[in-house]
């Protein structure tokens, strides 16, 4: 136990969760683990994507937030015994700029794109607001807002609100980098764009809500909350004609991947984590498939930090 919670230092880990596979069994899985030569696989999962690693045998799991994890490497203190990653493309973007060289290649697991939910009774005013395209342009142009000063809807309903998921997430900064895609109207754009409207929008959208673990059940299970969610097309399936979804235009997707790192010899097998995701809504991706990147190189990165430093 000493040793699983050792792979985080205590600034960088709060509240870890571990769950206990087992032993590798060497004869079928190869000898040596990680770095320090354990026997013993030891895979690192953001807890958002525990559905994927609940599959997982054979190994140990360390359930920890993709910020955390991704601080830690960069720190340089992520345990050698820690073998791979399983987190989102967005987080293995984020490291390409923050730690290069400390990741191996990813492979990829599963995707689902990221797409806005708004409150059913309240779609009808959206759709005229937003001329008949809901895109995070309109929303984020019109972020606090009060319906009663846009000439449609029931001024009761007070502000234009948005629910977004946890910027510190695997899935919660694809959704956040499907925002920023949609504010812009590609993913064309740099670091340096990130002044002027898109900063003012992100301030208004971003903190009129505080992030969300699951901005969809918010808005279906506790009405009024949000006007709309920015969340990920396999969550929104699960709440079907409770809320009016649309594809984020351009389209962004969350991409479940496993990472080795960077002196581990060896990866666990992910066809159960696959199937897993599948069974949630996902669509599975064979090993080889293609990761292109999301937003340009170190883009990611230069986003999660504006985005937290601004929403707080």
């Amino acid at each position: 136990m000493r040793r699983l919670l050792a792979i985080f230092g205590a600034a960088v880990m709060i509240g870890l969760a571990i769950v206990a596979r087992g032993v590798i069994d060497d004869d079928d899985h190869g000898s040596g683990g990680g770095g320090s030569g354990s026997d013993e696989l030891v895979v690192v999962c953001a807890r958002d994507l525990k559905e994927a690693c609940d599959a997982l045998e054979g190994l140990t799991v360390v359930l920890a937030e993709a910020a955390d994890t991704a601080a830690a490497i960069t720190a340089g203190e992520l345990d050698d015994d820690v073998d791979a990653w399983l987190t989102s493309s967005a987080w293995t973007e984020v490291l390409a700029a923050r730690a290069p060289g400390a990741l191996a290649d990813p492979v990829a697991v599963a995707r689902t794109p990221a797409v806005v939910s708004v409150a059913q009774p309240r779609a009808p005013a959206v759709l005229t607001v937003c001329e008949s395209s809901i895109t995070w342009a309109c929303l984020g142009q019109n972020a606090g807002a009060q319906w009663g000063s846009l000439g449609t809807g029931d001024p009761q309903w007070g502000a234009l609100k948005f629910g977004l998921p946890v910027a510190d997430s695997a899935t919660g900064l694809a959704v956040i980098a499907s925002v920023a895609v949609g504010s812009f109207g590609n993913a064309d754009f740099a670091a340096n764009d990130f002044g002027g409207d898109f900063a003012g929008q992100v301030q208004a959208i971003g903190s009129g809500s505080g992030p969300d673990p699951d901005p969809v059940a918010t808005l279906v299970t506790r009405p009024g909350t949000y006007t709309a969610v920015g969340a990920l097309h396999a969550d929104a399936e699960t709440v079907g004609e409770r809320a009016y979804t649309v594809m984020s235009e351009p389209t962004v997707f969350a991409t479940a991947v496993l990472v080795q790192l960077r002196g581990a010899d060896r990866v666990p097998g992910i066809d159960r984590a696959r199937d897993a995701l599948g069974e949630a809504g996902w669509s599975p991706l064979p090993d080889d498939a293609d990761i292109p990147p999301t937003l340009k190189p170190g883009v990611m990165a230069a986003l999660h930090t504006l985005w937290t430093e601004t929403t707080g």
